[in-house]
């Protein structure tokens, strides 16, 4: 009998560790690594609170964003914007004189990103949308920390000029253009431009 309970027992310890071994593994897939190619991307919208009861902003419950509430100067809710930034609606420019302010479900950097410099869909912020240079909808980012660029070498790129180098070639050089300075611009081997490092809020990553 007291076999049987040991043999129990130890079956049941193996089936959780099998479990948590399954839970790790999906965990593992689901992240997702950005590479270092840069997005043919215009600019993107990040819907975020704004306005305060001394400041007031101009907007109205149809131009404001989805998922951001709306409220007057007295604290009274008012509507939940209309327009999506996927597909926006036509709506007035008025001002709206009851409302004073805007609480987003989540609130990054600015309302626009132009240029988006060295982004992508991936690299993007999740609850920011990105549109192509014709202005056309392209994609939601799928980052919800900051947007991570990892430390590839990118092997397009011959030399750089950077202003901290007073603009001199420097060659033999282990970077992309999402780790590029501020400034610094790549070329190809070609000697044609490839990008220029824009300034950054990036984590980098291995």
């Amino acid at each position: 009998m007291a076999v049987h309970k040991q043999i129990s027992f130890l079956a049941y310890l193996l089936l959780v560790l099998g479990l948590l071994l399954l839970v790790s593994t999906v965990e593992h897939v689901d992240a997702k690594a950005c590479t270092n190619e840069c997005g043919n991307l215009g600019y993107g919208i990040c819907p975020r609170s704004e306005g305060s009861t001394e400041n007031p902003i101009c907007t109205n419950c149809c131009a404001g964003y989805k998922g951001c509430n709306y409220y007057s100067a007295n604290g009274i809710f008012i509507c939940e914007g209309q327009s999506d930034p996927k597909n926006p609606k036509a709506c007035p420019r008025n001002c709206d004189p009851h409302i004073a302010y805007s609480k987003c479900l989540r609130s990054r950097g600015k309302t626009l990103i132009y240029p988006t410099g060295c982004t992508t869909c991936c690299t993007g912020y999740k609850d920011c949308y990105y549109f192509g240079k014709d202005g056309k909808f392209v994609c939601e980012g799928e980052s919800i920390e900051p947007k991570a660029c990892t430390l590839e070498c990118d092997s397009r790129v011959s030399y750089m000029t950077c202003p901290s180098s007073r603009m001199a070639k420097l060659n033999q050089v282990c970077v992309n253009c999402c780790t590029a300075g501020e400034g610094c611009k790549l070329y190809g081997h070609d000697g044609s431009l490839i990008c220029t490092g824009e300034p950054q809020s990036y984590i980098s990553t291995a």
